[in-house]
């Protein structure tokens, strides 16, 4: 007979979603489990830029769409927790920069100031002057103009980190689940979980409620529901990654002609000291027709016509896929917010936006309130031993 481990939720996944609720949860009293096949953070989590959106870049075609307005309260939110303020504390994250700018080329500029007139009151966002331009645009040759955004960038590494240093005792390392670990019964009611990590021996797993916030992964468990109620989509996109010694810090979306920005750019430290540029935005979504070696020769292109006067020439290329899992759309557009279903004693959710974590664990516990689930006896101890997952590197660190 396989031992058993008794606790009222069992998280399944643990990238920004899984973690945040883990914290969230316990603070609620509830005894939490967290399993992670893989490293904490290591899908979709560290291979975001750290950007937490206030919404504006999802209304640039001049509607304040409900994407937009979906996420419009998260940088307060987020703020609060990095000044120690917050629903939790994440006072040790580094803010990376305090802002993100959105800037225009010389031909779009009168588009971009005449959409910002008339949001200025409804959203954070001003126009910076001249003088005040990151150092990038500061060269004659630039001849756009350039808006602060209320939109933080924080390191996603250090921020993975801090969720998971107070519940050390609670995540686990576990092999990657198979599909006959996943036992359901004709109204998809779990009835069975075991979980392996070798050399240790299999684990039954009793919870109250079971909560999949594993992206990709959720698959496993759409795949055993009888008609599930849920479809998961993946969004590819095909970002790319700039490193050298003397790339200059910028923040910044460019306002380009689709509803997305035509490039938005992050900049991260290496462990050896080098500077990256992370690249996302339209470039990333249409790049997923490209091979790498065109889509890094298709973003050499771009930059040559965004920034003419900067030298890109002792710089290193390289880009990757990456797909965002998400609740399905009917045409395969992103998800307007955080998205989760509860189905008999599970409950699948995916954020969709890093940003948007808070709000999702927001709605699971009041889910979990509905379903009136309140800490029971719990029973660990065949956990001790297990091992706890690592946290990933930053994919620039992988990568280079």
């Amino acid at each position: 007979m396989k031992q058993c481990v008794e606790t009222d939720i069992a998280i399944i996944g643990g990238g920004i979603a899984g973690l945040w609720l883990l914290n969230r949860l316990r603070q609620q009293g509830l005894s939490v489990i967290l399993l992670e096949s893989d490293t904490l953070g290591g899908d979709q989590t560290h291979k975001s830029q750290g950007i937490i959106h206030g919404g504006i870049k999802y209304a640039l075609q001049g509607v304040f769409t409900k994407a937009a307005e979906a996420i419009a309260n998260m940088p307060l939110l987020w703020k609060k927790c990095l000044d120690g303020m917050g629903e939790i504390n994440l006072s040790q994250v580094p803010i990376l920069s305090t802002q993100q700018y959105l800037w225009s080329t010389g031909s779009l500029t009168s588009k971009l100031a005449g959409f910002f007139a008339g949001f200025t009151l409804k959203s954070n966002i001003s126009s910076v002057q001249k003088e005040s331009y990151p150092d990038i645009f500061q060269h004659t040759q630039f001849t756009g103009h350039v808006y602060s955004l209320d939109e933080i960038v924080i390191d996603a590494h250090a921020l993975i980190r801090e969720l998971m240093k107070p519940h050390r005792d609670v995540i686990f390392k576990v092999d990657p689940m198979q599909a006959h670990q996943l036992q359901f019964d004709e109204n998809n009611y779990l009835t069975s979980l075991q979980i392996n990590a070798a050399p240790m021996q299999p684990l039954e797993v009793k919870a109250q409620k079971y909560i999949f916030t594993a992206g990709s992964g959720n698959e496993l468990i759409l795949n055993k529901w009888a008609n599930p109620p849920v479809t998961m989509q993946r969004r590819p996109l095909h970002m790319v990654i700039m490193k050298g010694k003397t790339l200059p810090p910028l923040f910044a979306h460019c306002l380009g002609k689709s509803s997305t920005p035509r490039i938005t750019v992050t900049t991260h430290q290496t462990e050896d000291d080098n500077q990256v540029w992370y690249l996302g935005g339209h470039l990333a979504e249409e790049g997923v027709q490209r091979t790498s070696a065109e889509q890094i020769d298709f973003t050499r292109k771009e930059l040559q016509v965004l920034f003419p006067w900067q030298n890109f020439e002792e710089v290193s290329f390289t880009s990757f896929f990456v797909d965002r899992a998400e609740s399905l759309q009917l045409d395969g557009s992103r998800p307007s917010s955080c998205y989760m279903k509860e189905v008999g004693n599970t409950i699948v959710a995916w954020p969709t936006k890093l940003a948007l974590a808070p709000q999702l664990s927001h709605e699971i516990i009041a889910c979990l309130h509905s379903a009136n689930i309140t800490p029971c006896v719990a029973d660990m101890r065949a956990l001790r031993a297990w091992p706890i997952p690592a946290i990933a590197k930053p994919i620039w660190d992988q990568l280079f």
